[in-house]
């Protein structure tokens, strides 16, 4: 049976007005194909290992940060942080 879906050029299919779930349970079975046809195994069905990794989550939507900026950021977010507890507590 020949599927009118068959093509070599990619396809673009809009999900706009979906709910999220919606969203991310068809990207889950689209990866789901990719990784099928790459030969990989998919993530196990029982709930374990089925979470994205963090990786490359937000790529689509075209972010960068420099890592001197995150640099930044760090050190000012741990500048106030206690370097010996002790010393903080008084004791």
């Amino acid at each position: 049976m020949a599927s009118e879906l068959t093509t070599t050029a990619p396809t673009t299919v809009d999900l706009a007005g979906l709910p999220e779930s919606v969203v991310r349970q068809v990207r889950h079975l689209v990866e789901e194909a990719r990784q099928k046809q790459a030969g990989t195994p998919p993530p196990a069905a029982n709930g374990v290992g089925t979470r994205l990794p963090l990786l490359g989550r937000f790529a689509d939507l075209g972010i960068s940060f420099p890592k001197e900026d995150i640099d930044q950021a760090q050190r000012q977010a741990w500048a106030g942080f206690p370097r010996d507890l002790a010393e903080s507590t008084g004791g």
